[in-house]
């Protein structure tokens, strides 16, 4: 997939540190279920993408390596790292779930394998819990910096709620462990007729990813656009309580907030939401409220997310950590 041009990246970016975001050689990042992944995970940041296999051309000060790791994307880094470290820069592994350390697949070990190695951090998607927290507290010489996903005004759908069902649109994985909030709302739908009809229940679908056969294919633009077809969103952040991605696409639908809000956002996002009570008489009366009160707060949802998650903010925050963790050209010893 080619890269991002520097003629792309952002104007504040300066001389600070040059980033590159390094992905898989071989992985099917065409078969990702949502644009969290690979190039299009940097796209909003702008920053210079490149295959595993360009990490020996050089010529940059840090480099986020995406998790999405295949065994010949293994073998290059192992090389890569076994260079002297004055002689290479910095990389980033990049951690997008909290179990992460607990995978079985051996190319996900690798990262945490690779642990206080000189020149080795780690950039996490969510803030550290459950098992990557654990891993942390082991750490020595890697450093943590956050990396959430980055908010693309691009993907924004204006449509005024007053065009839209009143209804709660909710989606996902049905996992009773790790999505607990989500799952007692669908066991309640199934027997609730009132609630069949008032939570429109989008499946998960599936893995391509894997190999496995997609259920449906309303994912990227068009998950956000079905969202927009209703005016409340249901959000749960796991049992861990972080910020998938479909925080920032209820944002991007321009929807109402209704469920947990994940404990990394801003005081002015978390006061959007209508908290999830699992009382059907509370969901009915905040989708009943006066329209001109849930477009107030949806757009007070959206306009707290562009700027808690702008670009320009995360890039400004991860460069700042990383080189107060001495990145900044080749690896410190």
């Amino acid at each position: 997939m080619p890269g991002i041009g520097a003629r792309q990246r952002p104007p504040h970016w300066g001389t600070a540190l040059r980033i590159v975001y390094f992905y898989s050689d071989t992985h099917p990042y065409e078969k990702a279920i949502y644009p969290g992944v690979g190039p299009a995970f940097a796209r909003p940041l702008g920053w210079e993408t490149r295959p595993i296999s360009g990490l020996d051309d050089g010529n940059f000060d840090a480099g986020v390596v995406d998790n999405r790791l295949e065994d010949g994307d293994v073998a290059r880094l192992r090389r890569y790292l076994a260079l002297a470290a004055t002689g290479r820069s910095a990389i980033f592994f990049r951690v997008s779930d909290p179990d992460m350390p607990d995978s079985p697949n051996p190319n996900v070990r690798f990262i945490f394998d690779c642990a206080d190695i000189a020149g080795v951090h780690y950039a996490t998607t969510y803030d550290p819990e459950g098992p990557f927290l654990g891993f942390t507290r082991r750490l020595k010489l890697s450093r943590i910096v956050p990396l959430p996903y980055a908010y693309d005004s691009s993907r924004e759908v204006e449509l005024p709620l007053s065009g839209r069902s009143r209804r709660l649109f909710l989606s996902g994985s049905n996992s009773r462990i790790l999505y607990p909030l989500r799952h007692a709302l669908r066991r309640r739908r199934r027997w609730s007729p009132l609630l069949r009809y008032l939570v429109h229940d989008l499946k998960h679908p599936g893995y391509p990813e894997h190999g496995k056969p997609p259920r449906h294919d309303i994912t990227h633009d068009r998950f956000v656009a079905l969202a927009a077809r209703f005016t409340h969103f249901f959000l749960c952040g796991t049992r861990f309580n972080v910020e998938l991605m479909k925080y920032v696409e209820c944002a991007y639908a321009g929807s109402v907030p209704v469920g947990l809000p994940a404990k990394s956002l801003s005081m002015a996002a978390k006061n959007c939401f209508r908290p999830y009570t699992a009382r059907t008489f509370d969901l009915v009366g905040d989708l009943r409220q006066p329209i001109g009160k849930l477009s107030e707060r949806a757009a007070a949802y959206r306009t707290a997310m562009r700027e808690l998650r702008s670009p320009a903010r995360i890039i400004d925050d991860f460069i700042a950590q990383a080189s107060s963790a001495g990145v900044g050209g080749r690896a410190a010893r």
